[in-house]
């Protein structure tokens, strides 16, 4: 990801992609908006996928190594005898389709970004049981609470200006 998760191949891991911290995903949301684990159903293809995955990586001659593979069409040549390595597959249920997409790291992720791996290098279980007990240490230490600070503080100043301007619609 951000540094030590991404290791060296270019590629963010899951959560590099989401600019929040771990908290209830299932909570106050309706059943289409909850985590993909509480999806019916989802569990197979997903497990399915998994296995696809891991097959196709070790089949390709760089391992666990591959660059990702964006796709382009059937019967384009491919690092793997199995065909494409994607980096991630995105599904969605709603019209039953998937995308796959090249992530990219994060240096502000809460779970691969470097000062979040020294921490749990340095301090081990006891890192962990912040991480579980102590709500917003992972957005601090990953710097991911000032950097939505900035951006709030950055949309009241926008808004301020536009209050500004004098134009009453």
């Amino acid at each position: 990801g951000g540094g030590e998760g991404g290791d060296g191949c270019g590629v963010g891991c899951y959560f590099c992609n989401d600019v929040v911290a771990p908290t209830d995903s299932s909570k106050n949301r309706t059943l289409d908006q909850q985590c993909t684990t509480t999806r019916p159903g989802l569990s197979a293809i997903a497990s399915a996928l998994s296995v696809e995955l891991l097959v196709t990586m070790l089949h390709h001659p760089l391992g666990a190594r591959a660059p990702a593979d964006l796709g382009g069409q059937v019967g384009d040549e491919t690092g793997s005898m199995l065909g494409l390595v994607p980096h991630q597959v995105r599904g969605f249920l709603s019209n039953y389709s998937n995308v796959v997409i090249h992530g990219k790291p994060f240096e502000g992720c809460t779970a691969c970004s470097t000062k979040v791996v020294e921490a749990y290098r340095e301090g081990g279980w006891g890192f962990l049981m912040r991480v579980f007990n102590e709500p917003g240490f992972l957005e601090e230490l990953s710097g991911l609470k000032a950097l939505t600070e900035a951006a709030d503080a950055a949309m009241e100043a926008w808004d301020d200006d536009e209050d500004d301007e004098g134009d009453d619609f």
